[in-house]
């Protein structure tokens, strides 16, 4: 009997050391190799926001990071190997200069988190060969007029965010906004896809105010806010302030006791670390194990950017953007993202087809679109810019 157990335990040991030779043997010797690169701008700092609000110095890029790990965690046994590099730089020609290096060195894939111009300039400066994601840059022009060749989008857009928050105001039957808004450029092209959005929902603003003060609301928001928000009567406020310098003290300080919505309350956006359905909560687990911090919706784009190249490489089995790019923007790409649906590319603009949750601080309260709006081709489309408003024809 102990020989027996012997000569098992051998056999055993010996198919281990069998196996993981053979599996390094493979690994070692990839048959497709794929090189990624991020470009971004430095996090701006303000004292005006108080550190927990503050943006993450590596957001985007950890997002991007955690899923080439994943991606070479199944290449191990599929011969594929992927690579990554970040570079970070406030000055626009150095990052041109950094990309046509990364290009002339291998690279195909590239993210960019970068303001419309820079984006601009870096697709202007890459071949037809490289493919290009927005994984921070929400501008509706990009989807609407200013139509970038072999350009993905995996950030929502402004309108995508307004959407979900005006169907929401739909379901629920509140109708008027009083409209409070930030005065950055951010604030401003978010304010104006709302009120296009409105438009478009019959929905009304009642009232609406800028924040232009440089007060400091941590001791005195309960006296200012109220008479801020004074009005006759309306259903909720819709505050737009993407800098966190006031809109976190609006909700329980308004003259009437009303929700709020928009960047703060009720917010509509990418992703948080308050969605855990549709097993997201194992995404969420890794990243906060390896980041010591949440993901938050730039990083989910970075994310999905790199889990479409891994998905099209796959199934395919190869790396290059003439074969990956027509793959992912055919019928046969679907991509499983913890979303509760299968996502894909609108083929006119290039933007990824999404669900976009709703949620405060605590808790998933919906996800759009929602039951009853219609839309003659896919649902998701109802959020953001529809085929019939764009410019844009590039795949």
């Amino acid at each position: 009997m102990d020989k027996a157990i012997k000569q098992f335990k051998t056999r055993y040991y010996t198919n281990i050391l069998l196996v993981i030779l053979s599996w390094l043997s493979f690994s070692a010797h990839a048959s497709v190799e794929v090189e990624i690169g991020l470009l971004r701008v430095p996090v701006e700092t303000t004292t005006a926001v108080p550190d927990y609000l503050a943006e993450p110095e590596n957001n985007g890029e950890a997002g991007a990071e955690l899923a080439v790990n994943d991606a070479n965690g199944t290449g191990k046994f599929l011969g594929q190997k992927y690579a990554f590099r970040a570079e970070t730089n406030d000055d626009t020609t150095a990052l041109i200069t950094t990309t046509k290096t990364w290009y002339d060195e291998g690279v195909r894939y590239f993210l960019a988190d970068l303001d419309t111009p820079s984006l601009q300039a870096l697709r202007k400066a890459l071949p037809d060969d490289a493919l290009l994601f927005n994984i921070g840059n929400q501008d509706d022009a990009l989807r609407r007029s200013v139509c970038l060749s072999n350009t993905l989008h995996t950030a929502l857009s402004y309108t995508m965010r307004a959407d979900a928050l005006a169907q929401w105001m739909r379901v629920r039957r509140l109708n008027d906004a009083f409209l409070v808004s930030g005065v950055s450029d951010a604030d401003k092209a978010y304010l104006s896809a709302v009120k296009n959005v409105f438009k478009k929902y019959n929905l009304k603003v009642v009232e609406e105010k800028v924040w232009n003060f440089d007060t400091d609301l941590r001791r005195t928001a309960s006296a200012e806010l109220p008479l801020f928000t004074q009005a006759d009567d309306y259903d909720l406020v819709l505050v737009i302030d993407e800098g966190n310098l006031f809109g976190q003290h609006l909700p329980y300080n308004t003259w009437l006791p009303r929700p709020v919505i928009g960047t703060h309350g009720l917010r509509a956006d990418g992703w948080h670390y308050v969605i855990e359905q549709w097993a997201a909560i194992q995404l969420q687990n890794r990243f906060t194990k390896k980041f010591d911090r949440p993901m938050t919706a730039k990083d989910y784009a970075g994310w999905v950017a790199v889990r479409s190249i891994n998905e099209a490489v796959t199934v395919l089995n190869k790396g290059n953007v003439k074969t990956v790019l027509p793959f992912m923007m055919s019928d046969k790409f679907q991509l499983a993202a913890y979303k509760g649906r299968k996502l894909t590319y609108r083929p006119w603009n290039g933007q990824l087809r999404q669900t976009v949750p709703l949620f405060d601080s605590q808790a998933l309260v919906a996800s759009a679109p929602f039951e009853g709006f219609l839309h003659p081709r896919n649902e998701l489309d109802s959020l953001g810019i529809d085929e019939a408003q764009s410019q844009c024809r590039q795949f």
